[in-house]
């Protein structure tokens, strides 16, 4: 049997908003925006670190940031390549609302549109041409 063959491509998190967006109606205001970014950029910090440390298996393992992809497609951008708070039921397994109340979160909000899924597709061809 020969050396593992395989290559792994970690695809990290981009920011969910533009953060100078003074229109955007997020839904976690504007100090929970520059949180959340900031958190997205702690993640992808600790996704390069993780790529870069020797594993013992030998297979090699790239990570790509689809950060630069999302530019002009996050959160409240036009197009908008991330959902804002998307109330449930809209997907499956969302949460139904609890008897008496009047909405709930959908597991959709805060994940990428066709337009995001787009950016992601971009960033992952990129990573695999560098392979």
């Amino acid at each position: 049997m020969g050396p593992p063959s395989a290559k792994i491509v970690l695809l990290g998190y981009p920011q969910l908003f533009d953060e100078d967006s003074l229109t955007c109606v997020s839904g976690v205001g504007g100090a929970g925006m520059i949180r959340i970014n900031a958190m997205a950029r702690s993640m992808a910090s600790a996704q390069q670190q993780m790529v870069t440390t020797p594993h013992s298996s030998g297979v090699p393992v790239s990570y790509e940031s689809p950060d630069p992809d999302f530019a002009g497609r996050r959160a409240c951008d036009d197009p908008e390549g991330i959902d804002k708070i998307v109330v449930a039921p809209q997907g499956n397994g969302d949460f139904r609302r609890k008897p008496g109340g009047s909405w709930c979160v959908s597991r959709e909000s805060f994940h990428p549109t066709g337009t995001g899924t787009s950016a992601c597709a971009q960033a992952f061809v990129r990573a695999v041409g560098k392979l």
